[in-house]
């Protein structure tokens, strides 16, 4: 005996569904990306995170009821995963503050190595830089790309760098970097507009 099937319900919005990843861009100021421009891509990655913070207010008298709620702090937690293995993009990511980098010098630890390296030193205290991000999905609808955007006005970097090497024989050896992000609000923008924006012609 076949099952009744009920309550069934079409898309609403044709074409609104988003499938994919995302491409990984950074602008070396905070807020700053110029039109239909991706800035630095950051290269193979996958994101993996976007969440909105919202804390809302706790004041209550004790003699009251208590009041509206209010956003006393808004933030937006952000990760993502590299799988190209490159100091020089780290130094980017994290503010270009915090690392000493050198691209193409020679080598010093290595023991085998004759050629030139790419250099990645860390460790002492300084402030970090805020970055702005973009993140770029593309995916095709009746035969056209159709493009969404996630950008972040104003990020850092929350965690330290992570390196989980892999077996030789695992089934997927390729190490990925994840990395964390704080979007903070941009106080220079408009209120309302301080955080992150999302363009998207899905649905158009």
């Amino acid at each position: 005996m076949a099952l009744g099937h009920y309550q069934q319900t079409a898309q609403a919005v044709s074409g609104s569904t988003l499938l994919g990843g995302f491409q990984l861009g950074i602008a070396a100021t905070a807020g700053i990306f110029e039109a239909g421009s991706m800035a630095t891509i950051l290269g193979i990655g996958n994101l993996t995170d976007f969440t909105e913070n919202i804390e809302m207010t706790t004041t209550q008298a004790g003699n009251s009821n208590e009041p509206d709620k209010a956003v006393a702090n808004h933030t937006l937690t952000i990760a993502f995963e590299l799988l190209e293995f490159y100091p020089p993009k780290w130094d980017i990511i994290r503010g270009g503050s915090l690392d000493t980098e050198n691209s193409a010098t020679a080598a010093t630890y290595l023991v085998g190595g004759t050629g030139s390296t790419n250099v990645f030193s860390t460790g002492g205290l300084s402030a970090i830089e805020a970055k702005a991000y973009k993140f770029l999905n593309k995916k095709l609808v009746a035969g056209s790309t159709v493009e969404t955007a996630l950008v972040v006005y104003k990020a850092k970097i929350e965690a330290g760098m992570i390196i989980t090497p892999k077996s030789d024989h695992d089934t997927d050896s390729v190490m990925v970097m994840p990395f964390t992000l704080t979007g903070e609000l941009d106080t220079a923008r408009t209120a309302g507009d301080q955080l992150y924006i999302i363009e998207s012609e899905l649905g158009i």
